[in-house]
């Protein structure tokens, strides 16, 4: 028997659906009273579709009875996708959201978000105010900072931020005994000032550099000329008396070092007068005598040792009594 094609398939099952349909809706025989109604191969009849367009819909329909009864949470269960129309992708548009290109939406700007937003503003105003502050190009004569010297717009931001002074590089080259940069050993030794007003940045501020010497050494401190001068002034009255005190205390260390070098020099002079009594005491011979002989003199009836030094060699005769 030959395949049958895909029209004889379809009219074979209709023609089944059909028997089916006819053999439910036939009318059942007379039961014994007592008993319930019997029905043909003791199954109770299904609502069968009396079509193929119905029996479509009558799948449906069951389909989505099932969905609704079998899930507990009572929500619809996805339908099936259809091979015939393809690949393609399924959007549900009742959950879609506008999420406004990536920008911030109206459900972002509540509760805590609100908060960051709020932050960032002052960061941004923050930053604002900086660049007016400072680092606002000069654009505006009237409102950007300039030289303090020359008026100049092209001010030096470092040494606003730093010193709070508005000076161009111009004048710092040009002005060295006002802005030129002292280290801390220098204004110690010139403007005679302690290391913790040097360390006092409400007092003098500084400018930490790396140090030119090594990476691993403490930072370099740099100080304006200027306010160097200013604080040595007021805490020694003035040029004149910045200057005695230098002087007074270079007197001081001149005679702290005539008097050690005097100390010394009476330490030496001992040492070597120590040294000279050392030597002659030294150089005095001292005989030490060892009996070498015993000569027995007939004449004198007599018995004499010769002894002899052993360092020099010098000899003298012992009468033994």
């Amino acid at each position: 028997m030959s395949d049958l094609t895909p029209a004889q398939s379809r009219l074979a099952a209709l023609n089944r659906l059909k028997a089916k349909q006819k053999l439910a809706s036939a009318p059942s025989p007379a039961s014994a009273p007592g008993q319930g109604v019997q029905y043909v191969n003791k199954r109770q009849p299904a609502n069968v579709p009396t079509s193929a367009r119905n029996m479509v819909e009558h799948q449906a329909q069951a389909g989505d009875n099932h969905g609704e009864k079998g899930n507990g949470k009572g929500e619809e269960m996805p339908m099936r996708r259809d091979p015939g129309l393809g690949k393609y992708f399924e959007y549900d548009l009742s959950k879609m959201k506008n999420s406004r290109g990536g920008f911030l939406t109206e459900e972002d700007v509540t509760g805590d978000r609100i908060k960051s937003l709020k932050e960032l503003a002052a960061e941004k105003e923050r930053e604002l105010r900086q660049i007016r502050e400072g680092e606002e190009p000069a654009i505006v004569p009237g409102r950007s900072p300039t030289c303090a010297d020359c008026g100049s717009l092209e001010i030096d931001h470092v040494f606003e931020k730093t010193f709070g002074v508005r000076v161009c590089r111009k004048c710092q080259k040009e002005k060295p005994e006002k802005y030129s940069l002292l280290t801390k050993t220098e204004c110690k030794e010139d403007y005679l000032l302690t290391d913790p007003e040097l360390r006092d940045e409400d007092l003098i501020p500084h400018l930490l550099r790396p140090n030119p010497y090594a990476s691993n050494y403490s930072n370099m401190m740099l100080f304006m000329r200027a306010q160097v001068e200013k604080v040595a002034y007021e805490k020694w009255g003035g040029d004149e008396g910045l200057d005695e005190e230098w002087e007074r205390r270079e007197e001081f260390k001149k005679r702290k070092r005539e008097e050690k070098f005097e100390a010394g020099l009476r330490d030496l002079r001992k040492r070597t007068r120590n040294n000279l009594y050392q030597r002659k005491q030294d150089a005095q011979h001292v005989h030490e005598y060892e009996d070498v002989e015993q000569v027995y003199d007939e004449e004198e009836g007599s018995t004499k040792v010769v002894q002899r030094c052993f360092g020099c060699g010098a000899e003298q005769e012992m009468e033994v009594l």
